[in-house]
């Protein structure tokens, strides 16, 4: 009769757990806000070799980066956030996909592009738009860029931000992270839309 209560209170404690933390997933993704003021669909060329669209990756967790290939240490401090991102999640980086969109497209073409990001991850698509769609774009998600000249070969560059947008499965901006905000609190809330 002992072995009995222990086996019904048991399956109760798993019930209740598995309740528990599904009820916990879905009070974590309901607690991150749908920033309504940001995002929005674009359709920009992209080193896949075609014409790639934000809703293109729809049922996908999208992490969405404004850089460029010749940028001194933002770009690159990102981008390997990025790259620790998706290893960190291991098999669930399946669910998400990288996008980098270059603001310097004098200079960043679809073949520099190609060969720059894998150094950082080979999942990791860049887009590229002449500047006028560029500018559609960065008007959508709020992307402060200026360029800036240089006393250096490089000649110029640009002052900008180094945020990632968090875009849920739907195409809308969950979250936007700037450098500051650590990888753990960023991994949380990837896998609780996940």
């Amino acid at each position: 009769m002992n072995r009995l209560l222990v086996v019904i209170v048991s399956i109760g404690l798993l019930a209740a757990a598995v309740v528990g933390s599904n009820y916990l997933r879905s009070t974590l993704k309901n607690s991150l806000p749908v920033l309504e003021t940001l995002g929005g669909d674009f359709s920009l060329p992209s080193t896949e070799g075609k014409t790639t669209t934000l809703s293109d990756f729809e049922g996908k967790v999208v992490l969405l980066n404004f850089g460029f290939t010749s940028c001194p240490d933002v770009c690159p401090t990102v981008l390997t956030k990025i790259r620790a991102l998706m290893e960190t999640l291991g098999e669930q980086s399946s669910g998400v996909q990288p996008l980098f969109v270059t603001i310097d497209p004098d200079r960043d073409s679809i073949e520099k592009l190609s060969s720059y990001l894998p150094y950082f991850h080979s999942s990791i698509i860049g887009l590229r738009g002449d500047k006028t769609q560029l500018a559609k774009v960065a008007d959508l998600y709020k992307v402060l860029h200026q360029k800036e000249y240089l006393d250096s070969a490089l000649e110029y560059g640009f002052l900008h931000n180094d945020h990632i947008y968090l875009i849920d499965q739907q195409g809308r901006v969950r979250a936007m992270y700037s450098g500051s905000v650590k990888l753990a609190t960023i991994i949380e809330q990837i896998k609780t839309l996940l």
